[in-house]
């Protein structure tokens, strides 16, 4: 049944003039994405849209050490081949106006990559029962990220 309303709605998104509710309708739920920047730091991120307007995001930031770097292993952080793992939590307040996600910040484990008060908008672009596709306002950037069951 949920992948038939998926997918009623991805066919609803597709059509022209989406609207908001539409759009906050079939964002729901959790989506993963995979990030790796030039200098091999990887990010995976959980992004969790709840109803009523809340957001959780968990994930890890992993970046690249020698194999002599030591660091005491703690509940946020670890060694683990050959990379510095941190892992983070966040949460804060999400919504759609005129076709844009719009997420900001509100507690943040790790406050270095995700500050307290940051804030993000994204175009959306397509929602399926599988991909959430969306451009960055600020600098142009697609992202895809993958529906978790």
């Amino acid at each position: 049944m949920r992948v038939l309303v998926l997918t009623v709605v991805a066919l609803t998104l597709s059509a022209c003039g989406t609207s908001d509710e539409d759009y906050q309708a079939a964002v729901l739920g959790t989506w993963a994405s995979r990030d790796v920047a030039q200098d091999d730091v990887i990010v995976e991120t959980h992004t969790t849209l709840l109803p009523g307007g809340r957001v959780n995001w968990n994930g890890e930031l992993r970046l690249p050490v020698p194999p002599t770097f030591y660091v005491p292993r703690g509940v946020s952080h670890e060694v683990k081949n050959g990379r510095l793992v941190f892992y983070f939590n966040a949460s804060g307040a999400w919504f759609v106006r005129d076709g844009y996600l719009h997420t900001k910040v509100e507690s943040s484990t790790l406050p270095s990559m995700m500050p307290v008060g940051f804030s993000t908008a994204w175009k959306l672009k397509e929602v399926s029962d599988k991909e959430l596709v969306y451009v960055s306002a600020a600098n142009g950037r697609t992202r895809v990220e993958y529906r978790r069951n």
